[in-house]
């Protein structure tokens, strides 16, 4: 965002705000978890890279609910699309890569604790998550992020 854009957006929102279950920014088609449950595509997963205390972090959640804030700018109504989410823990309990494959897993049990749950949808990209077959005791509750 531009610094008037953050201006605009600091004079408040209206008062109403749009819920959605599916939204569609930078390619990608979103939904919300709830949404997504027992289809065939779930498209609730969200990536971005981050920067945290320890450094560059990638960060992934899942999307509970689809938010859009209208309001005024200097110069017409405008509205910004955010994504109410939970996060998966980002510490080495809840996040590995593999050095050589570059494989994420992700500890899908457990959350990140911060209570920060948005993330404008313009700064985000797609993520699955794919769980690890049932003989693999070794992942049990472990996903690689695709």
């Amino acid at each position: 965002m531009r610094n008037q854009e953050l201006r605009d957006l600091s004079n408040w929102p209206f008062k109403c705000v749009k819920e959605w279950h599916t939204y569609f920014v930078n390619g990608y088609k979103f939904h919300t978890d709830s949404w997504s449950k027992g289809r065939n595509t779930i498209n609730s997963g969200v990536y971005v890279k981050g920067l945290t205390k320890g450094g560059e972090d990638d960060c992934y959640w899942i999307i509970q609910k689809i938010y859009e804030l209208q309001y005024n700018t200097s110069s017409y109504p405008k509205q910004v699309v955010f994504f109410y989410c939970e996060w998966f823990d980002l510490s080495r309990r809840g996040t590995r890569v593999d050095p050589k494959t570059k494989i994420v897993d992700i500890q899908m049990n457990l959350r990140y604790q911060p209570f920060d749950p948005f993330i404008i949808a313009q700064n985000v990209k797609q993520v699955y998550y794919i769980s690890y077959p049932p003989f693999r005791m070794d992942k049990h509750n472990w996903c690689v992020a695709i």
